[in-house]
């Protein structure tokens, strides 16, 4: 059985244009499968339906149609606060996932916190303290970072403090949102190199979602790509850079800069 399973996922906004309610589909009738320890790439443009994707796959956002289920577990109402334990997000910008009133110790604790994660000992500050500070060194950051505001620090570093937050309650997945789309480019390697290094340590399960074909095919065990919120094309990373079946993939990858 597959971790993650996809089946069917319909999504649909309504506005309105003068008198008339105007319904636009942003997923249409997506399913995949999500296998332990993999990372599957999610491709497309933006505007594709990647990120909306991604937030029901979190329970953040309900489908109209579809479920999506965790080792056999279907998200409902009842079921995801325990699913939430073990499938986190990080999202694509980074500033904006932490609130700049509270210092780092608050944040990469606040999950523990929230879930009443059990701890070694008794969940005192102090026990509270070497755990946030072990999140931080796997993710390459020293101590002294605990007692600082977000806004003290780069866009890489706030990155990296958010993945140590999604780690705390130590998740089996990571939903990854366009995690170094608003960061440099050689601040992005660094994150990337950081991402690939903490699955081979944890045995951790990604679904990563980017724009960037070099990335995705970097990263990916699979690849699925999203057109105007259909799924178009799904197969191994590698085959399909090199032998697309679909025209949008080929555009996708032509369209790519070449260094």
């Amino acid at each position: 059985m597959a971790l993650v399973e996809a089946e069917g996922l319909t999504r649909r906004y309504a506005r309105r244009i003068g008198l008339r309610r105007v319904e636009t589909t942003v997923v249409d009738d997506v399913s995949f499968t999500l296998e332990r320890g993999e990372t599957l790439g999610l491709l497309g443009e933006s505007g594709s339906g990647k990120s909306t994707l991604a937030r029901m796959v979190l329970g953040l956002t309900e489908p109209d149609k579809g479920s999506v289920r965790v080792d056999g577990i279907a998200i409902t109402s009842v079921t995801i606060q325990g699913l939430r334990r073990r499938m986190q997000p990080v999202f694509q910008d980074p500033a904006a996932a932490l609130d700049p009133r509270m210092r780092v110790f608050d944040l990469v604790t606040e999950p523990l916190v929230i879930h009443r994660r059990s701890l070694p000992g008794d969940a005192s500050r102090q026990t509270l303290r070497r755990t946030a500070a072990e999140l931080l060194r796997s993710v390459g950051m020293d101590e002294s970072a605990l007692a600082r505001y977000p806004h003290e620090f780069s866009g890489g570093q706030k990155q990296r403090i958010n993945i140590a937050r999604a780690l705390a309650l130590q998740p089996e997945i990571l939903v990854l949102d366009e995690p170094v789309s608003a960061l440099d480019v050689s601040v992005a390697a660094q994150v990337v190199n950081l991402l690939r290094q903490l699955q081979k340590e944890r045995k951790l399960t990604y679904l990563f979602i980017s724009h960037s074909v070099p990335l995705v095919r970097y990263l990916a065990t699979r690849i699925a790509v999203l057109e105007r919120g259909r799924l178009v094309e799904m197969g191994e990373a590698e085959s399909l850079c090199h032998a697309p079946q679909s025209a949008y993939t080929q555009r996708l990858i032509a369209d790519t800069p070449h260094l």
